[in-house]
């Protein structure tokens, strides 16, 4: 197999299989908190759009999954797994991602060292490092996709089956950001924007420069759409001090 695309059923991935050509697909089920939804939203995404997925039993990660859902060094394990089937291996990754196994620099490193020992030419990439999660969407939309089934998706980590993204964690944040920029209504338990860690954590981020300004504007661009006049009011206040 030349390529596959390692799917998490998520907002992310979902348009990737489609900007990709809808190249084979592979989940691997973690056993990690919030599977039973991911593996809820593939059926209804196989079921609406043919897509072929495999689900891979074969890695159990649970043990390192930390309490804010993040599970160390994921991508290298599955990178490594995913060799095993295809040359090109698309792990989806957007601007402004920067985690320890998740940046094009740590792309190209997992690159070298899988092939070194595999002997072939192994390069794990993203389609999407040029674009952000509000651009990914709105190229999906662009090319006549429906929303709908952008809807099918899941990007959440709460972790008690009920399957509706709980509005109190940084991916509905971001999902809600990419949505809301692209005029899609999506359900959350929660209104993503009214979360406190919003104005805890966030918007002292992006006053003090250690949140990614892209990101930042998008924010304000989604916020005003249910704020305005706080949205102007906390924009003012960021844009002084960036």
């Amino acid at each position: 197999m030349k390529e596959i695309l390692l799917f998490g059923g998520g907002l992310d991935s979902f348009p990737a299989w489609h900007y990709l050509g809808r190249p084979p697909a592979l989940y691997f089920d973690l056993r990690h908190r919030y599977r039973a939804q991911e593996l809820a939203a593939i059926d209804a995404i196989r079921a609406r759009c043919g897509m072929d997925v495999e689900i891979s039993n074969e890695l159990d990660l649970s043990r390192w999954e930390q309490p804010d859902a993040i599970i160390p060094m994921r991508n290298i394990h599955l990178a490594m797994l995913a060799a095993n089937r295809a040359e090109t291996i698309w792990c989806v990754g957007v601007k402004g991602d920067a985690t320890a196994d998740k940046s094009p620099a740590a792309f190209a490193e997992i690159s070298t060292f899988i092939s070194g020992f595999t002997g072939r030419n192994i390069r794990l990439a993203s389609p999407f490092w040029e674009m952000t999660k509000t651009e990914v969407v709105r190229w999906y939309l662009d090319k006549g996709l429906p929303a709908e089934d952008l809807l099918l998706t899941f990007s959440c980590s709460r972790d008690d089956g009920i399957g509706l993204h709980c509005g109190r964690c940084s991916s509905c944040l971001r999902r809600w950001i990419s949505l809301a920029n692209n005029d899609v209504d999506a359900p959350f338990e929660h209104p993503p924007w009214q979360w406190e860690r919003v104005t805890d954590y966030y918007v002292t981020a992006m006053q003090d420069g250690t949140y990614p300004p892209h990101r930042a504007e998008e924010f304000f661009t989604a916020f005003r759409r249910v704020a305005p006049h706080l949205a102007r009011s906390t924009r003012s206040t960021w844009s002084t001090t960036k």
